[in-house]
C-alpha cells in the first residue's frame, strides 16, 4: 500500500501529502524532472526498503507504483526496477503479462508521454486531474486537488493510458481479456486458483496478514485456505450478529493451527472516534452504483457516511495493534460471484440479475457491478479505510485466474448453490459456514442500547 502524484504543477507546500502519504509510512521521497514532479510514499513489503521514483540512467524513464506484483521475478531487488525492464521491453503490452494489484505511472521522456495503468479490477485508486494545458495523475483526489486541478476523475480499472506531453495524442487500451465461454462441469480448478490466490498474497510480507474473520462465506474461505496451506496469519473478530457456534468453530480451528485469533467486544468500538478518524484521515469518495437496467441506487451515500467504514476502521486499528500489515479481504465475491442474490432472487436492490447466470454470457458480460457500480465503491472504501492505517489491502477474489476459472464453469455449476464455489469450497474443507445467508453487521448504539446499527462489511 503506497502512494504518488505526478504531476506538471509544482506544489508550494506539502498540504497535497497529507493524507496520501498515510499510505506509505515508511519512506517518502519526491524528485523534480524535465519540470515534471514525482512524489511517492512507501510501504515496504520486500527486500530492502527501496524508495521510488525509480529514475533510469540518463533519467528518460520515471516509474512509480502502488500495490504489489506477484510475479515480480525474486531477482529483483524492487518491483518498480522491473516495471521499468518490462516496458523498456515490451511497452505498453507489458502490463497484461503482469499478475497484481497495482496504480501504475510511468514516464517517458524520449517519446513525451506518460503511461498510466490500473489492474484488472482497479483494487488501487488512481486519479487524473486537469489545468489548462497542466495535468497530473495521484492516487488520492485531494492531491489533484490540493495542487489546483479542477478536472478531477477516477480512471478505468483495467485500462492503460498514453498520455502525451503536449496533449495531441491520448491513446487508452484495455489490458486484460475474459473468455466468457462456459464449458468447464467441476469446479476443481477454481479451488486451485483459489489457492494460489491465497498463498501469492502471503508470501512477501513484513509483519502479519490478518482476515476480519465473520460465519459468512467470504471470510470463512480465505482463513481455511491458509490454514490447509499452513500459512501464517491472524484472524479479527467482532462480536456481533454472527452465528456464535459457527464462529466459535472457526476461531477453534485458526488457534489449532497456531495462528491468533483476536475477538473485539463491540462494546470497544468507540463509534465517535472511529467517525472522527475517518473524518480526518480519510479520503471521502462519493458512490456511483447503478444496475444493469439503469437505475441509479444510493445516491448521496459516500465512504464518510458509509457506517461500514467506521467498523472497518476499528478492526484495522486493533489488528494494527498486533503487528498485521496487509488486510487480505472478501471484497468482489458478492459481485462476481453471487450477484447478490441466487436463482433470481435478489438480495439487495443492486442486484443485476438475482444470482441466475445465463447459459450464455455473451450480451450479459460484463454486468454492471464486474468492473463499476459497487465492485468501485466498495473497493474505494477498503482502500481509504485501510490506506489510513498504512494497512495494504489484497483481494484473493479479485485475482484474474480465479474469476476467469469461474466464468469458464457453466451456468448449472454456477447456479447450483448460493455462492456455489465458494460454498463447495469450504465443505471440500470441512470448515464450518453459516449457510445460505448473507451476513451484515451491527453493533448495539451506546445512546440507544436496544437499537441495532447494522452495516454491511463482514462477508
Amino acid at each position: 500500500m503506497c502512494s504518488f502524484i505526478f504531476s506538471t504543477i509544482q506544489p508550494t507546500t506539502n498540504d497535497f501529502n497529507r493524507i496520501m502519504s498515510l499510505r506509505g509510512p515508511d519512506f517518502t521521497q519526491s524528485s523534480t524532472i524535465n519540470g515534471c514532479f514525482f512524489c511517492h510514499n512507501l510501504l515496504s513489503m520486500r527486500g530492502d526498503y527501496v524508495g521510488q521514483p525509480y529514475i533510469s540512467d540518463g533519467e528518460e524513464i520515471v516509474v512509480m507504483f502502488n500495490g504489489e506484483i506477484y510475479n515480480c521475478p525474486d531477482a529483483y531487488d524492487n518491483e518498480a526496477h522491473y516495471l521499468h525492464d518490462l516496458y523498456r521491453e515490451f511497452g505498453a503490452a507489458g502490463f497484461a503479462k503482469l499478475d497484481g494489484e497495482y496504480a501504475i505511472v510511468i514516464a517517458d521522456f524520449k517519446q513525451a508521454a506518460v503511461l498510466v495503468a490500473r489492474d484488472c479490477f482497479g483494487t488501487k485508486p488512481l486519479f487524473f486531474g486537469a489545468r489548462g494545458d497542466d495535468f497530473g495523475f495521484a492516487s488520492y483526489r485531494d492531491a489533484l486537488s490540493v495542487l489546483g486541478f479542477d478536472e478531477i476523475r477516477k480512471l478505468k480499472p483495467n485500462h492503460v493510458v498514453k498520455y502525451s506531453f503536449n496533449r495531441k495524442s491520448i491513446v487508452e487500451q484495455q489490458i486484460y481479456s475474459f473468455n466468457m465461454a462456459q464449458y468447464k462441469t467441476g469446479m476443481e480448478d477454481w479451488f486451485a486458483a483459489f489457492d494460489r490466490s491465497v498463498a501469492k498474497r502471503v508470501q512477501h510480507l513484513r509483519g502479519k496478514a490478518f482476515v476480519g474473520l465473520s460465519s459468512g462465506y467470504d471470510s470463512g474461505a480465505i482463513a481455511s485456505s491458509l490454514i490447509a496451506q499452513e500459512k501464517e496469519f491472524m484472524s479479527v473478530t467482532v462480536e456481533g450478529r454472527e452465528d456464535l457456534e459457527v464462529v466459535s468453530g472457526r476461531l477453534a480451528a485458526v488457534r489449532a493451527s497456531g495462528n491468533q485469533a483476536v475477538v473485539i467486544p463491540e462494546t470497544e468500538l468507540n463509534v465517535q472516534e472511529l467517525r472522527n478518524w475517518i473524518g480526518k484521515y480519510v479520503e471521502d469518495q462519493p458512490y456511483f452504483i447503478v444496475t444493469d437496467s439503469g437505475e441509479r441506487l444510493e445516491a448521496g451515500q459516500s465512504v464518510h457516511k458509509d457506517d461500514a467504514a467506521l467498523i472497518l476502521a476499528g478492526v484495522c486499528a486493533k489488528a494494527k495493534e498486533e503487528g498485521a500489515r496487509v488486510y487480505l479481504s472478501g471484497s468482489g465475491a458478492d459481485e462476481i460471484f453471487s450477484d447478490y442474490g441466487h436463482d433470481g432472487n435478489k438480495l439487495f436492490p443492486h442486484s443485476n440479475f438475482g444470482g441466475k447466470f445465463p447459459n450464455n454470457l455473451l450480451g450479459h458480460f460484463p454486468w454492471s457491478s464486474f468492473f463499476g457500480s459497487t465492485q468501485a465503491a466498495y473497493l474505494a472504501k477498503e482502500e481509504m479505510v485501510a490506506g489510513s492505517f498504512g494497512m495494504e489491502a489484497r483481494y484473493p477474489f479479485l485475482d484474474v485466474e480465479v474469476v476467469q476459472e469461474f466464468l469458464n464453469t457453466t451456468a448449472d455449476v454456477k447456479n447450483k448453490l448460493y455462492k456455489s464455489v465458494i460454498r463447495e469450497y469450504l465443505r471440500t474443507r470441512n470448515f464450518p459456514v453459516k449457510e445460505n445467508v448473507k451476513i451484515g453487521f451491527g453493533f448495539t448504539s451506546r445512546n440507544n442500547p436496544k437499537k441495532k446499527r447494522l452495516f454491511r462489511f463482514w462477508k
